[in-house]
């Protein structure tokens, strides 16, 4: 049996880029523990792990196509680090970032997400940045509150991009203005995602699950869990639905517990997937689907 690299260790987030490509961020919960800053980072490819470290605490993560191919990894207070084929620059968003800002916004980096290619990172206090160059954040949140707590963005393009946050609120950004949209709920929205049914997904706290497109927005009156959902993802027709006790994909108005057959997790919490692949992935395991069976990774 393989040793598992991250059996000690704790696994904050990872991404997938092909069915034989993937980076988990992981974290050793004794240096944790004392307060140093760290992250170790795996590059899984075929099933063969090579490790780096960086000296800042990374809790998100993304791979982007501009300005150049890279991972993308990213702190609270801010702190990022790109690798790419010429190498790894490390900055901090909210010092390389511009127009500087008019009225000073306090909070952390929630995420970061990729659209159309680009990296877009949200945080509280309704700050959104996009990474235009290696060393440079373009601050895209003029028009958002200072009361709107950011947890997640997604999106299909520059022109079609929608944010989720405290209190059920979801902005959508235009390219050029964000714009407020009524929902149906009020809980903590944690996580968005535009689907391949042409659909815009949001989830939260207490299994909150609504649909819509531009202002028309519903509940999916499921009642199949009040876990907390934290990530969404599209995958081969389906819209996959993970929480903490669990993953499940929807059928209609239900949410059908995954079965993972031999490989079931322990712990799950997020998603990613690529053309061909989705990662379900936990505090301690990652495991992989080809759209017909799970195999585990972690």
């Amino acid at each position: 049996m393989k040793t598992n690299p991250v059996a000690e260790l704790v696994i904050r987030s990872a991404v997938v880029r092909s069915p034989d490509l993937g980076f988990i961020l992981t974290c050793d919960p004794k240096l944790e523990a004392d307060e140093i800053e760290h992250t170790i980072v795996f590059k899984w490819k075929a099933g063969v792990f090579s490790q780096g470290k960086a000296k800042f605490s990374a809790h998100s993560c993304c791979i982007i196509e501009d300005p150049e191919y890279g991972v993308l990894m990213i702190s609270a207070p801010g702190i990022y680090s790109v690798e790419t084929r010429s190498g790894v620059t490390v900055g901090n968003v909210f010092r390389d970032s511009k127009p500087p800002r008019k009225k000073r916004r306090f909070g952390d980096i929630r995420s970061v997400s990729e659209i159309a290619g680009k990296a877009h990172a949200v945080g509280l206090e309704g700050m959104a940045y996009r990474l235009d160059a290696l060393t440079n954040w373009t601050r895209i949140d003029d028009g958002l509150p200072q009361s709107f707590d950011i947890e997640a963005v997604d999106g299909i393009s520059a022109s079609e991009i929608c944010a989720v946050g405290f209190r059920g609120e979801l902005w959508h950004f235009n390219g050029r203005a964000w714009t407020n949209r009524e929902t149906p709920t009020n809980a903590i929205l944690t996580t968005v995602k535009y689907a391949g049914d042409g659909m815009v997904y949001a989830g939260g706290h207490g299994g909150v699950l609504i649909r819509g497109t531009e202002n028309k927005w519903k509940v999916v009156e499921h009642e199949d869990t009040t876990d907390d959902i934290w990530d969404l993802e599209w995958f081969e027709g389906k819209l996959y639905v993970s929480t903490m006790s669990g993953v499940y994909w929807l059928d209609g108005e239900s949410l059908e517990p995954v079965d993972f057959g031999a490989n079931s997790p322990k712990t799950t919490y997020q998603l990613t997937a690529a053309k061909g692949v989705l990662w379900s992935v936990g505090r301690s395991d990652v495991v992989s689907f080809d759209g017909k069976k799970w195999t585990r990774i972690v």
